[in-house]
């Protein structure tokens, strides 16, 4: 949990945490993100976490892959299996 702020809304201030823990290197990319996960270490409602990954993801700070799941960026390019 964190202290909340009154003047940011609660997504903006998870979006700042998560930059800092992606720029010291804590969490490194292709590290994964999920709701469930904003949910359960920040204490907020669905909306708020995924508010807080299309922030994420509109800074691009993370990507999303579809049926796969957010990760730190940067975002691999696609013929990386091939």
């Amino acid at each position: 949990m964190i202290n909340w702020r009154d003047d940011l809304p609660r997504w903006e201030q998870i979006v700042r945490v998560v930059k800092r823990r992606i720029d010291s290197k804590e969490w490194p990319p292709g590290r994964m993100i999920t709701e469930r996960g904003i949910i359960e270490e920040f204490g907020v409602a669905k909306i708020t976490a995924r508010k807080a990954i299309a922030g994420l993801r509109e800074r691009g700070l993370i990507y999303t892959r579809p049926n796969l799941g957010s990760f730190v960026g940067p975002e691999p390019p696609d013929d990386e299996d091939a």
